[in-house]
């Protein structure tokens, strides 16, 4: 394997990994990675609509409107329609979902500030991830869809 692969293999595996340490402690407090996600989005006390939550945040809209009602439902967060649209919704923490979501929160917070601070020229690195990810962005929408011959390959 060349350089450049393995330096890129090492970055991904690193990837997945920091990915999988959420996916770990949201198992740890028995909720899920999901509601994680939702909840770390709302709470900078902005209400959002569901397309700008899978736009930042990667969510798929299906996943995100199902983590919706299930935090709506225990009464974690409020929808409210999009004056101007036909049905986007805003997400909203209320006051039970704020004080839910820093009990969960302001101890990661406090790991992942403690973390950065131990990181190196952590401003940097946050410079760099975000420059490869724009960079690699631009690549992934250069490559061509597969033809319906590799698509059938690839289905079996």
């Amino acid at each position: 394997m060349n350089e450049l692969r393995e330096k890129v293999r090492r970055f991904s595996m690193a990837l997945n990994r920091l990915d999988s340490l959420y996916d770990q402690l949201s198992g740890k407090f028995g909720y899920k990675a999901n509601m994680l996600w939702l909840l770390y989005s709302l709470d900078d006390g902005e209400a959002k609509s569901q397309k700008q939550i899978c736009e930042e945040w990667m969510f798929r809209p299906t996943t995100l409107n199902t983590i919706v009602k299930e935090c709506e439902a225990e009464g974690y967060v409020t929808l409210e329609h999009i004056p101007g649209t036909r049905r986007e919704m805003s997400v909203k923490l209320t006051e039970s979902g704020k004080e839910y979501a820093h009990a969960i929160l302001n101890p990661l917070y406090a790991a992942e500030e403690q973390a950065l601070a131990a990181t190196p020229d952590a401003d940097r690195l946050i410079e760099l991830f975000e420059t490869f990810r724009q960079q690699l962005s631009d690549r992934f929408d250069a490559i061509p869809p597969l033809a319906e011959n590799e698509k059938e390959k690839n289905d079996r």
